[in-house]
């Protein structure tokens, strides 16, 4: 097995996406509890040239996590994965009166509340306490934007923990963790193993999912001191901007995911490891030993289909 590739991960439907050159594995845990692998290789040249260009791979690493995300969840659908949300008794009782698997209540349940926290943390608490400071306190235009952007950014803070521990997406963030972990211990060139890689962090060098978020962070901060517009201009300046932050936070990125782990580059990344550390829980052993699959086929066993016993 070929060490000190470079390998890139995304958590999926009770399973992991990983990336190494050409290929991409998926692993999942199937309805039979065993781990289904698929591999797949495509080409990535154009893909390659924009991670090589300055600030242009910073807006190519933002449409690239999003699309395998959503490539990653369609795929694994296809290898069936498991459902091991077993749900309380009365969700138990509810899908059996709905005849659904009480994991369908559970997914019900996250879409519902999902657009709840985000409409609470995004719209409702920035809107409450603009009221409340023009109602209360005589602020300039200056220190009421300040204040609401500090309030959204706290809401959008809040917002992806609550998320992420919802049920369904606990269980993705918990695979983020096992792909973490997996990937730590490959370039550290330590055996391959569930025993080794449980003993390395959650946190890795390079994080996709926590960069999307510091962009998101970032836009959400420097959307309120943008002028109204007509809706298409304000949409297409929004869109702008947001492409901006992507391309100037991925050269910060590039550099602080290279260099050496001095203590003015730890504390440098310290925003992008707390994002980190919202994105990414600690897996159960049997995670671990899916994320090994994955890494297994995509650095050299190159395989269709297989289901370890």
């Amino acid at each position: 097995m070929a060490k000190h590739r470079r390998i890139s991960g995304m958590p999926v439907s009770e399973g992991v996406r990983l990336e190494s050159g050409a290929y991409t594995a998926f692993a999942v845990r199937n309805a039979d509890r065993d781990i289904s692998v698929r591999l797949r290789r495509e080409p990535r040249g154009l893909t390659r040239a924009c991670m090589r260009t300055p600030f242009l791979r910073g807006v190519a690493r933002l449409i690239r996590s999003v699309t395998r995300f959503f490539d990653g969840l369609s795929e694994s659908a296809e290898l069936e994965p498991q459902r091991p949300v077993r749900g309380t008794a009365v969700e138990r009782a509810l899908a059996k009166l709905l005849r659904v698997h009480p994991q369908t209540i559970a997914v019900w349940t996250s879409a519902i509340l999902i657009p709840i926290l985000v409409f609470l943390g995004l719209y409702a608490a920035p809107e409450g306490i603009e009221f409340l400071l023009r109602r209360y306190l005589t602020l300039s235009r200056a220190g009421l934007n300040a204040a609401v952007c500090a309030m959204r950014a706290c809401g959008f803070l809040a917002c992806v923990a609550l998320i992420g521990r919802l049920r369904v997406c606990r269980r993705l963030l918990m695979y983020r963790g096992a792909i973490n972990k997996v990937v730590n211990c490959y370039e550290c060139a330590d055996a391959l193993s569930a025993e080794s890689a449980a003993a390395y962090p959650i946190i890795a060098r390079r994080s996709d999912s926590a960069f999307v978020l510091g962009v998101l962070f970032l836009a959400l901060v420097a959307f309120p001191w943008l002028p109204l517009q007509r809706l298409a201009l304000a949409a297409l300046t929004r869109i702008f901007v947001l492409l901006l932050i992507a391309a100037l936070l991925g050269e910060i990125n590039f550099a602080l995911e290279r260099a050496k782990l001095t203590p003015l580059v730890r504390v440098l990344r310290a925003p992008m490891d707390f994002l980190q550390h919202l994105t990414a829980l600690e897996p159960h052993p049997q995670m671990l030993e899916v994320a090994l699959c994955a890494i297994e086929a995509v650095l050299g066993e190159h395989v269709e289909e297989v289901k370890p016993s």
